[in-house]
């Protein structure tokens, strides 16, 4: 694992080198990955994987923007065993993945300032 989950290079180059629209999806991110964490949190809890499988999703498009690479491969993961049905894995993975969007939104900030 990197020692940054994503890097400025990574997220201008994904949002076509436009330091605005990578504010903006920074922005984003900090806003929506709260509430994709409690649904897919919720649907384990509720035994409803479906939902948590739509949540991870969600939050794996987001990842891929940021080229956030490990975020995005344990989103997709999750989604995969979401749709599966596979529970005590979705647990796990989810446990995995609220570490790694901790570590994101601590890093956003330092992405952010090298964007101004």
């Amino acid at each position: 694992m990197s020692e940054f989950p994503f890097s400025v290079e990574n997220i201008l180059e994904q949002c076509g080198g436009n330091a605005g629209v990578a504010g903006d999806v920074l922005k984003e991110f900090l806003n929506q990955a709260p509430v994709d964490e409690s649904e897919m949190k919720n649907g384990i809890d509720g035994n409803s994987l479906l939902a948590t499988s739509k949540a991870a999703h969600r939050l794996k498009g987001t990842a891929g923007v940021l080229g956030a690479d490990n975020l995005h491969a344990l989103c997709a993961a999750l989604e995969i065993a979401g749709k599966d049905g596979r529970a005590d894995d979705a647990k796990k993975l989810f446990n995995d993945l609220q570490a790694e969007i901790k570590r994101c939104i601590d890093y956003v900030p330092v992405v952010q300032q090298k964007l101004q």
